[in-house]
């Protein structure tokens, strides 16, 4: 009678374990289905950097979450000592939170503003901006749409990448090279 009990009571453990494991499987496919996403957290020691060749080699950039061509995306980003990203808009509204180094932001019809951690800005879609490292910076930044990037000359007409680096020393990155 032992025997039966301890068998039965196994067999239950069993079934319990299966549909447990079974309903978690379902609760993830259905938040992977409606878009909900797990928590996470990242360390920027660890992240994989690259580069792209519509921005300089000093720019590199990991991606945190999201999609860069579709409905937005967050990036850690590092820039060298002297990297400039020349005068250029988005096409979505743009998040900065700087984490390290110093730098410096130039908005049109604003003053330059020196940036160093803890400090964040904000900038509209299409709006003109210029970002220099000054002394090795990583930064976070979020885009809230598809992460493209158009060059201007000073009268606000649009360049090419070639162009637009090349008057600042800079040259294209190359495609997702690992830095």
């Amino acid at each position: 009678m032992q025997i039966r009990v301890a068998l039965l009571t196994f067999v239950i453990f069993i079934a319990g374990f299966a549909l447990a494991q079974q309903s978690m499987q379902q609760t993830q496919q259905s938040m992977q289905s409606t878009g909900m996403q797990q928590p996470m957290v990242t360390n920027p020691e660890g992240a994989n950097l690259v580069t792209a060749p519509a921005l300089p080699d000093c720019f590199t950039y990991a991606l945190e979450r999201g999609d860069p061509k579709g409905s937005g995306s967050v990036m850690l980003i590092k820039m060298s000592s002297g990297c400039i990203v020349p005068r250029h808009w988005h096409s979505a509204n743009e998040q900065i939170t700087f984490t390290s180094g110093t730098g410096q932001i130039e908005m049109q019809g604003e003053q330059p503003q020196t940036l160093s951690a803890g400090t964040y800005i904000y900038m509209p879609a299409r709006h003109v901006h210029q970002l220099t490292c000054k002394d090795s910076c990583t930064l976070y930044r979020t885009i809230d749409g598809p992460n493209d990037i158009h060059y201007v000359d000073a009268a606000g007409n649009e360049i090419a990448v070639a162009t637009a680096l090349a008057a600042f020393g800079e040259r294209p990155g190359s495609a997702a090279a690992q830095k």
